[in-house]
């Protein structure tokens, strides 16, 4: 009994009450952090399951971005490859076309030319105007000519064939008046003729301040029928460097090639420019069959000019002999000077 006394009072005394407070507080304080610690725990795991998130969204957003970025890239180039094989394709159609159109031109020259040979033998052809050399007269090609010249034969054949069945039936009657049309047919035959003709000749070299006006001035000495300066379509005042003249004849275009070719052209307003006259082709255009024309043409008259060039060098050489007194033939009349030369 003693002893259960001796710890009751123990018990009840203030020191123990005080190191049983102290204990309590202890440990309610590690409770404490205890559950800060938890607490924490808890905090950084959301965060780093939080960045997880984060990083796969990102790789699914870039894995995103690089299939699309492929796709678009694989139709562009599916795109290229189609335009291509359609740009190939409509080359190769234009080709065809165009090889179909020169077969289809050839074969009508050749079925013109037979024609011409059976007709020929037929029916009596007009000797054709005789065509210049070394300059050939810008006009449609002969064989066409000749074929609207036959057809007119063929329509006047047939109408002289009426004419006479009317005359025959008209025995009682009056005679009938003399009709104009074979007389008529051969005036408008020239008349085509001519307007197939035509005598263009091609300037180059002209400044961009030319003008028609300036032009007309140049070639005021030849009269020229027409005359075209090629003007910028954006700036129509503007001269692109070159132009057309026409003329009614072909001589004057010969004298139009002989003495205007490098002629010095002045309009007041650039320094004179040496310019060029050639031949060209009418109707315009970009065909093969134009420019191997132009070619042509503009091989003889260079040519022609080459030579023209030479003799004029010779005489002046021989004129440069007479003049020094050293000339081997001083004792030969001049009317044999060509033989001895």
């Amino acid at each position: 009994m003693g002893d259960k006394r001796k710890l009751a009072d123990e018990a009840t005394s203030p020191q123990v009450k005080k190191a049983k407070r102290e204990d309590k507080k202890e440990k309610k304080k590690e409770k404490r952090k205890a559950k800060e610690v938890v607490e924490a725990v808890k905090a950084e795991v959301p965060v780093e399951k939080s960045d997880k998130k984060e990083k796969k969204d990102k790789k699914d957003k870039k894995d995103k971005k690089d299939k699309k970025d492929k796709k678009e890239k694989e139709e562009k180039e599916k795109k290229k490859k189609e335009e291509e094989e359609e740009e190939e394709e409509e080359d190769k159609k234009e080709k065809k076309e165009k090889k179909d159109k020169k077969e289809k031109k050839e074969k009508k020259e050749k079925k013109d030319k037979k024609e011409k040979k059976s007709s020929s033998t037929d029916s009596e052809e007009t000797p054709a105007e005789p065509v210049p050399d070394a300059m050939e007269v810008d006009e449609a090609p002969v064989e066409q000519e000749v074929a609207k010249k036959e057809e007119k034969k063929d329509k006047k054949s047939k109408k002289d064939k009426k004419d006479k069945k009317s005359k025959k039936d008209q025995k009682t009657d009056a005679p009938a008046q003399p009709t104009d049309t074979p007389a008529e047919e051969p005036v408008q035959e020239d008349e085509e003729i001519k307007k197939n003709s035509r005598f263009i000749c091609f300037v180059g070299n002209l400044p961009y301040s030319a003008t028609r006006e300036s032009l007309a001035k140049h070639f005021e000495k030849i009269a020229p029928v027409s005359l075209r300066v090629a003007t910028q379509i954006d700036k129509p005042t503007k001269c692109r460097g070159f132009g057309f003249i026409e003329f009614d004849n072909y001589d004057r275009m010969k004298t139009c090639l002989k003495l205007y070719h490098h002629s010095m052209f002045d309009d007041g307003k650039y320094p004179p420019r040496r310019m060029n006259v050639e031949l060209t082709a009418g109707g315009g255009g970009k065909s093969e069959h134009r420019k191997a024309k132009i070619e042509a043409k503009n091989i003889k008259l260079t040519e022609e000019r080459q030579r023209n060039a030479k003799q004029i060098q010779k005489e002046k050489a021989q004129n440069e002999r007479a003049e020094s007194g050293q000339n081997d033939f001083a004792h030969v009349h001049p009317s044999r000077m060509g033989r001895m030369a």
